[in-house]
């Protein structure tokens, strides 16, 4: 080991992202395991890389999910997620913390959940949209308007400007490159209409609409609260319609042992909770849980964790506006499980901009516009921006073509050390949020032999979690989570006080105990006793085994030894 060497400040086409992946595979091969969960719409695998120390699809031990690239330009998550797994792999045998994780846990890691898309982003110009490989670029607009195309050849798609009387742009005194709002009560200056760079399909010389994308965005396609395109924009025909959403679920449903994750998205620096479907609450344990855990990510990155989704979303929208079919919403709605919405990178606090706003599409004043614009030059040596240049429009005339490139501007860190250190920075939250997992243990056993041949087994089964075995109350309340079970497993013996094999419910843990014991309070247990009571037959055997085992908190098991 030791020869692969891999680069958390760079962004990798879907070749070069699956080599990482085997070359991990190929040099930690007693910890990591690469294989596809499932294929795109364009025929590319959605590989997984699995890392345990036991390497192997082992449901014994409590999992943790990560995924990133969800939706196409959000190519950071892709990084981010490829960078954790190379520093499990990496790190075990040498920082104790991975190596106890690693041990006792598996994580499940899909570094690009949405191949095709994340393909076009990097390799062809593209106006920001949320599809998948349904649509090549080109044709996930239909009908009359305005479709995206790099009219000029540049190998960018912005927008263009068009000076117009009826305008309502712009251009500001202090930069000629930022463009303003005009007053409301604004005349006689000289004005502008702006549009996304394209042509206008059967343009009649007057109207210029811009048709929305017809390819679906695959965090609205997850069965819990799903809903129609007239609910919600990039539904897909039906819950899981997408192959890349169908992959995810199915992994999900065939793992019982997943704890929680995260699904890592871009745009906005904030830690999300699954937000919930309009009428439904998150029960009051379950929100101080994800505040808690979310805590622990806003020391580690710095983003806020942010309970209210009428907070995250675009400017105008009513608190009775909610996203539908999340992924987020799946594993807690559906699952019982703890996950989170990681929105990586955010270019206005970088920038220097005090934000009072969550949503990232917004206009903004022209102060903060400068000082984007300032953080663009000094940081990005001003490549963030194409200056407005004239050019001959087909079907408009003259017009100026320029604007931000969105890529890696908005979307993602440019490429390097803002890059690397939000790796680091999200690794610590993902660990950290992996290491609160319920952890089943047999604490101790005991064996009195009460006469011949007849003895008496006790076992004290305990959760030495965080969580506890259930992790939530939705969880309880869907029944969503099987209840830990203790078993007696031995050839030769008659069992005398009941079955061998015990429901002993969920077993709590720390998260519940946050305050000092009480009267008023009366909190699950942690641990609890099993006690069987057999007899042998002539032909005594030697040991016999306790068994427990929980779907989220791991199975284990212990030897008694009858011959003593």
């Amino acid at each position: 080991m030791g020869n692969m060497e891999f680069n958390s400040g760079k962004y990798y086409l879907y070749e070069e992202l699956k080599d990482n992946l085997l070359s991990m595979e190929s040099e930690f091969s007693d910890l990591a395991e690469v294989y596809p969960i499932g294929k795109s719409h364009q025929g590319r695998e959605i590989l997984m890389i699995e890392i345990s120390a036991d390497n192997g699809r082992n449901l014994d031990k409590p999992g943790y999910y990560i995924d990133g690239n969800t939706h196409p330009e959000e190519l950071s998550g892709s990084t981010v997620a490829l960078s954790i797994a190379w520093d499990l792999l990496s790190g075990y045998g040498k920082d104790e913390r991975i190596t106890r994780l690693l041990d006792w846990q598996v994580f499940y890691i899909v570094p690009r959940l949405n191949p095709d898309a994340a393909e076009f982003c990097l390799t062809e110009p593209y106006y920001a949209w949320h599809g998948n490989g349904r649509y090549v670029p080109g044709e996930e607009q239909a009908g009359p308007g305005l479709h995206y195309k790099d009219i000029n050849d540049d190998g960018c798609i912005v927008d263009m400007r068009v000076k117009d009387e009826k305008g309502e742009w712009k251009v500001s005194d202090k930069d000629p490159r930022v463009m303003l709002q005009r007053e409301p009560d604004e005349f006689g200056g000289e004005f502008y209409r702006m549009f996304p760079e394209g042509y206008i399909e059967e343009f009649d010389g007057a109207e210029i609409s811009v048709p929305k994308p017809r390819d679906g965005n695959l965090n609205r396609n997850y069965p819990y609260g799903w809903g129609p395109e007239g609910e919600q924009y990039g539904a897909g025909d039906y819950p899981m319609s997408e192959p890349e959403a169908e992959a995810l679920v199915k992994f999900v449903d065939d793992h019982p042992n997943i704890v929680g994750g995260i699904n890592f998205h871009t745009n906005a620096g904030l830690i999300l909770p699954p937000m919930g479907i309009k009428g439904e609450d998150i029960p009051y344990p379950d929100k101080r849980l994800f505040q808690r855990i979310g805590e622990m990510g806003e020391e580690e990155t710095g983003y806020e964790v942010l309970m209210d989704e009428s907070k995250f979303s675009p400017a105008g929208s009513t608190s009775d506006d909610y996203r539908m079919g999340t992924a987020g919403d799946f594993f807690y709605g559906q699952k019982g499980m703890l996950p989170f919405t990681v929105e990586l990178w955010d270019v206005h606090t970088a920038a220097g901009i005090d934000k009072d706003w969550y949503y990232p599409v917004r206009d903004l004043s022209e102060d903060r516009k400068l000082k984007l614009m300032k953080w663009n030059d000094e940081k990005l040596n001003g490549d963030g921006f194409i200056n407005w240049t004239k050019f001959d429009h087909p079907q408009l005339g003259e017009v100026e073509i320029g604007g931000w490139k969105r890529l890696f501007m908005f979307r993602n860190p440019p490429p390097g050390e803002k890059l690397e250190e939000m790796c680091r920075k999200n690794r610590e939250f993902a660990l950290r949020h992996a290491a609160t997992s319920p952890r089943l243990e047999i604490e101790s056993l005991e064996i009195e032999n009460l006469s011949e041949g007849v003895f008496k087994l006790s076992a004290v089964v305990a959760n030495q979690g965080y969580l506890p075995t259930n992790l939530t109350e939705r969880s309880k309340e869907i029944e969503a989570i099987e209840p830990v079970k203790v078993s007696l497993e031995a050839d030769g013996v008659n069992l005398v006080n009941g079955p061998a094999e015990r429901n002993i419910g969920d077993l709590s843990g720390r998260a519940e105990r946050y305050q000092k014991y009480d009267r008023f309070r009366d909190w699950g247990q942690p641990q609890k006793k099993v006690e069987w009571i057999f007899e042998t037959d002539n032909d005594q055997p030697e040991e016999v085994t306790v068994k427990a085992c929980s779907e989220k908190g791991g199975n284990v098991k212990r030897i008694v030894d009858l011959s003593n």
